[in-house]
């Protein structure tokens, strides 16, 4: 499934992306969401050390269209920089239910031979995991560095 974030920023109303403007959020990537049933690992304690909180602008500006994208997620956000936790914490969970609002939302229904392609700065993604676990896949992943979120 995949979340339209730039779509989502620009259908918020104004006082929304004023509130948001220089706003970090915490992301702490062994908080992020997992789906129930997944055959994905858990992360193991190395992977976790190297995996330090961070914060990451909430809104972000595409590196190549300068277009501006919301850059938050529940879970895996676990607050923001300069507001009480209570405050941020349902700050979040507003943002993340506005980004997967059924109008930004795509999700795609696998066929022998596709190959999906997007783009880490403007979408949310999540694996579901809707396929017979006793069926053959194969997936080959290639990622590209991008910048760092401004």
């Amino acid at each position: 499934m995949f979340a339209n974030t730039i779509a989502a920023y620009e259908a918020l109303p104004a006082s929304m992306k004023v509130r948001l403007a220089g706003l970090k959020a915490i992301h702490r990537y062994s908080a992020r969401r997992r789906v129930i049933g997944s055959p994905r690992p858990k992360l193991t304690e190395g992977q976790l050390e190297e995996t330090p909180d961070i914060a990451h602008p909430i809104v972000r500006t595409h590196p190549y269209t300068g277009r501006k994208s919301l850059y938050v997620t529940a879970g895996e956000c676990i607050g923001i920089e300069n507001i009480p936790d209570d405050e941020a914490v349902d700050l979040i969970a507003e943002l993340d239910a506005h980004c997967v609002r059924p109008e930004f939302l795509y999700r795609h229904t696998w066929r022998v031979g596709d190959l999906l392609i997007w783009d880490n700065a403007s979408a949310m993604h999540l694996a579901i995991c809707d396929y017979a676990l006793s069926e053959r896949r194969l997936m080959h992943r290639t990622t590209v560095i991008g910048t760092v979120p401004f």
